[in-house]
């Protein structure tokens, strides 16, 4: 299937991928993911013995695994161990990044995690921005996730293809399966959580609600937060963002 959403045009507008050349944190556990043959994706994880469960975070365009070195004490107190991956490309990430490719990877990082042992008994999947996308496919798909959380998450793929300066009419219904937020949440059934800042300009508010609306859980909550946009959610008034999630998490672990 010939799709926009695999060509250059779009892809080399949507992903700013940059380099790691920052220290490795000590006590950090350093896991490289082969996605396929030779091309490795590098995940972080900051282990916590006290932790109630894993969270796997799925960052935003132009950030990487390190950028959250330094948040990981504040979900390991709300009682998170930590573990942060990054797109083909990012980081210290082979290859060069696509949607299709998050998608695909997401799979490929949670079953060797699982399979290594190195997710505690339940598991919290977190995307933010561009992450809430390999999120979602995760959560839709697997029952073994125990609960999502979409921080400024995108809805309809259209707008995001417009947000790459291309144009589009409409999409497939193949490519809805694959590449729409908004269609697949209506599989998710775990708690999920939905944050968004009142002044996000880059993703509308309303497509946090549409998400909200589709969404299949029968536990799920809409938060938008006052004050902030995008990119400072975490400066929301009043501690807010870290208030909201540690009563989300409080509630089903």
């Amino acid at each position: 299937m010939s799709s926009i959403f695999d060509s250059p045009a779009f892809n080399g507008n949507l992903f700013f991928p940059r380099r790691d050349t920052t220290p490795t944190p000590e006590n950090s556990d350093e896991i490289m993911v082969e996605v396929e043959p030779g091309m490795m994706i590098h995940v972080r994880r900051q282990a916590s013995p006290v932790a109630r469960f894993s969270l796997l975070f799925f960052h935003g365009n132009g950030e990487i695994v390190s950028d959250y070195d330094n948040l990981a004490e504040h979900f390991n107190a709300m009682g998170a161990e930590l573990i942060v991956a990054d797109f083909r490309g990012y980081g210290r990430s082979d290859g060069f990044p696509t949607l299709r490719f998050a998608l695909e990877d997401a799979h490929k990082i949670f079953e060797q995690l699982k399979s290594t042992g190195k997710f505690k008994e339940k598991v919290c999947i977190m995307g933010r921005s561009l992450g809430s996308a390999p999120a979602l496919e995760l959560c839709a798909k697997r029952s073994d996730v125990t609960a999502c959380v979409l921080e400024s998450g995108y809805a309809d793929p259209i707008p995001l293809v417009e947000r790459r300066g291309l144009n589009i009419d409409k999409t497939t219904p193949e490519e809805d399966a694959v590449f729409n937020n908004s269609e697949k949440v209506r599989a998710v059934k775990c708690p999920l959580l939905i944050m968004h800042g009142e002044d996000d300009f880059l993703i509308s508010p309303s497509e946090a609600k549409l998400n909200y609306d589709n969404a299949g859980s029968k536990m799920k909550h809409l938060e938008i937060l006052d004050g902030v946009g995008h990119n400072d959610m975490m400066m929301a008034p009043e501690g807010s963002y870290f208030t909201t999630l540690k009563r989300f998490f409080d509630s089903w672990s």
